[in-house]
């Protein structure tokens, strides 16, 4: 088992300190134990969970949701884990559909800019015809 700081979860998560303090006070984390010093020493578990929170948060998943799921995983409600869980998986069934028009509009742009662009191109005889002319 791997011991972390606070400082060296936070690096390994990619996240600043503040984002592993705020989860902390928000219950979303816990230290695995604290030294005799009082410093909270964190294991590998609670470093897949920071991981897993943050994707989650910047896949669109408000911290409120992320927040009831984690106190339903805490106190092993397997009822309310089910319904957090079913309420995620629907907001990310939605999500994909929100990208998927967006993919969608993407695809249209380059489309319509590639025939902008050709019906700019002169066409070969305009190109030819405009070099007789300039060297006559």
């Amino acid at each position: 088992m791997n011991a972390y700081s606070i400082s060296k979860l936070a690096d390994d998560a990619c996240v600043s300190v503040h984002v592993v303090r705020d989860y902390m006070i928000r219950g979303l984390l816990h230290p695995a134990r604290r030294t005799e010093s009082g410093y909270n020493i964190f294991d590998d578990k609670t470093l897949g969970r920071l991981r897993f929170l943050r994707t989650a948060f910047e896949s669109g998943i408000g911290l409120d949701e992320l927040t009831r799921l984690c106190k339903a995983l805490d106190a092993g409600d397997c009822e309310s884990v089910n319904g957090c869980v079913g309420r995620l998986r629907g907001k990310i069934n939605a999500r994909r559909i929100e990208l998927s028009v967006v993919e969608t509009s993407l695809n249209q742009m380059v489309t319509d800019a590639s025939t902008t662009a050709m019906a700019r191109m002169p066409r070969k005889e305009d190109r030819t015809l405009a070099l007789g002319e300039a060297i006559a």
